[in-house]
């Protein structure tokens, strides 16, 4: 069995004040050709199909046309569950119907997950499709065992499911959420994460040893591609930057085969998207050097500007350089050395240079010679009574 393994699409994003329907096309009409090119038998769908619970009527537009080529001309089941940021009421319409077409969309969260299974050579392969679950869910799902945690819930929820599972048959789950075996090999800060993702410290974190007895695990939710503490627990990441702290991850699809023992190979297939997002730093003089103050890339850009006081008619002329530029950061020359510089710079810091630093960056104004003196004579007394 080898499917692609896809998630996070957030079909409808807006980046800053852009909208990235044309990137979502253009990524598209990519995993069609792989498809086209390199036959897979299902396609997963890990949640977050859109961006938000009521999505533009253009994002729709797009995610028809997306899964009628997956569906009725490449002729693939797509399997596919509702995500934190899907309106899973909405997404649940029209489900029973598209199950005949090859489509399974499971969006609702149901005490029983749902189990699709196909075929391939070496016999059935149980897909199950689990919609995000909050403890909400739980409640509602186990009334007279109450659970309070994330945790608790996707206990209970397995606790129900696994004695379902058939002995002998290779399992699928796919999963949106916030998951990571812990142990102290595999501790939760190698996790991933970026300011485009919902989490509140480690209080919706699921232990993923919970899922131990599925062959491989589909996860969503996480927009770096990465393990889950496993090989076989993946989160294949978004299909786009959606964030400027996500500028530095490569993005990708995950190619899974499964074989008749259950053993997964997973191979990463990363596609290019329409525009990187990224961020740049220098003086105005510096970002205009390499052509002379006109159009220099078609990227989203944040800038970093390197400068004293207020750059007159900046945002025209990033503009000029940058046409989707997402903003402008004035930067002194002293944040620039403590803060772009990184941590050493900042450890060769006097006491009083490091407190101009943190004063500046913080007021966004030069710190005064009188405020300036005060701090030289704390620090002075400071000194003397160590």
């Amino acid at each position: 069995m080898k499917f692609l393994h896809l998630s996070d699409l957030h079909f409808g994003k807006l980046l800053f004040e852009y909208s990235l329907l044309e990137d979502q096309e253009y990524w598209c009409r990519q995993v069609l050709d792989l498809l086209q090119n390199d036959p897979h038998d299902a396609v997963i769908i890990a949640g977050d199909l859109y961006d938000r619970s009521v999505p533009p009527g253009d994002a729709v537009a797009m995610m028809d046309r997306f899964l009628t080529a997956l569906v009725s001309q490449l002729r693939l089941p797509v399997l596919a569950i509702a995500g934190n940021h899907d309106g899973s009421q909405r997404l649940a319409f029209g489900a029973g119907l598209y199950r005949n077409s090859g489509l399974y969309l499971s969006a609702l969260p149901s005490r029983e997950v749902e189990r699709i299974t196909l075929e391939d050579r070496w016999g059935p392969v149980d897909f199950w499709l689990l919609p995000y679950l909050t403890p909400a869910d739980g409640k509602t799902l186990f009334p007279q065992e109450n659970p309070h945690t994330f945790q608790e819930t996707y206990r209970l929820m397995m606790e129900e499911n696994l004695p379902r599972l058939v002995p002998g048959r290779r399992n699928v789950l796919v999963a949106h959420g916030f998951f990571c075996r812990l142990s102290p090999e595999h501790p939760v800060g190698e996790l991933e994460t970026c300011e485009s993702e919902t989490t509140v410290g480690t209080a919706d974190l699921v232990d993923a040893a919970l899922f131990e007895p599925f062959q491989y695990c589909a996860f969503g939710h996480l927009h770096s591609s990465q393990r889950a503490g496993s090989e076989r627990m993946r989160y294949c990441g978004s299909p786009l930057a959606y964030s400027v702290s996500e500028e530095r991850q490569v993005k990708s699809v995950l190619s899974v085969e499964l074989d008749g023992q259950g053993n997964c190979t997973v191979t990463p297939i990363v596609l290019s998207p329409l525009r990187k997002v990224r961020s740049v730093s220098g003086t105005m003089e510096e970002l205009c050097a390499p052509t002379g103050g006109t159009f220099v890339s078609d990227d989203y850009v944040f800038v970093n500007l390197m400068t004293d006081g207020v750059e007159p008619d900046a945002a025209r002329r990033i503009r000029n350089l940058y046409p989707h530029y997402l903003g402008i950061r004035y930067v002194s020359p002293l944040e620039k050395e403590t803060v772009l510089g990184g941590g050493e710079a900042l450890r060769k810091l006097d006491l009083c240079q490091a407190f101009r630093a943190f004063y500046e960056q913080t007021q966004g104004e030069p710190l005064t010679e009188d405020a300036m003196r005060a701090v030289r004579q704390a620090a002075q007394e400071k000194e003397e009574q160590s």
